[in-house]
């Protein structure tokens, strides 16, 4: 099947399109990079856990990135007044991040203005379509994830010279 050529395979395609072109998500955030906006709220979450500071190596970690990454995204909140770096009292090669008075009054603007808007489609769609939304969207989840498993698997049988034959 050509996807093209599939009327509701295209409509899905481009759908998913148009999402990715509306950039949603960038309205509230003017000024920020999305990765900055994930390393305030990985710096948040970790602070409540560790009131020192959460590790560079942590944040990285979370994100699933290294931490040569997270690094440069630190040093740019740093500039902005958003974050503190401190190296840690018993082993100095650890640095440790916490959020500024203006870091914290940002992540809360943010997850207020992110709460408006989810409410806001909650009440634009309604319950029973929330429902089947959530429920589609949680479908597709486990067919991408599946799909990534599987393709991960044939990856490292090739890799390995076991094509099944």
């Amino acid at each position: 099947m050509n996807v093209g050529e599939e009327p509701k395979a295209r409509r899905l395609l481009e759908v998913f399109s148009r999402f990715r072109k509306l950039r949603w998500h960038h309205d509230e955030i003017v000024g920020f990079k999305p990765s900055e906006i994930r390393v305030l709220f990985f710096i948040q979450m970790g602070c409540l856990k560790e009131e020192r500071g959460i590790p560079v190596s942590k944040i990285s970690s979370k994100m699933h990135v290294t931490s040569p990454t997270v690094t440069p995204l630190v040093k740019s909140l740093e500039s902005q007044g958003l974050v503190v770096r401190n190296h840690d009292q018993e082993d100095r090669r650890v640095v440790r991040v916490k959020l500024t008075e203006e870091g914290e009054k940002l992540c809360r603007d943010l997850r207020a203005s992110q709460q408006q808007s989810f409410k806001e489609l909650m009440e634009y769609l309604g319950p029973e379509r929330i429902d089947q939304l959530a429920d589609l969207l949680e479908m597709v989840f486990r067919f991408m994830e599946e799909k990534r498993k599987q393709d991960a698997g044939a990856s490292s049988k090739r890799e390995s010279g076991d094509d099944g034959e």
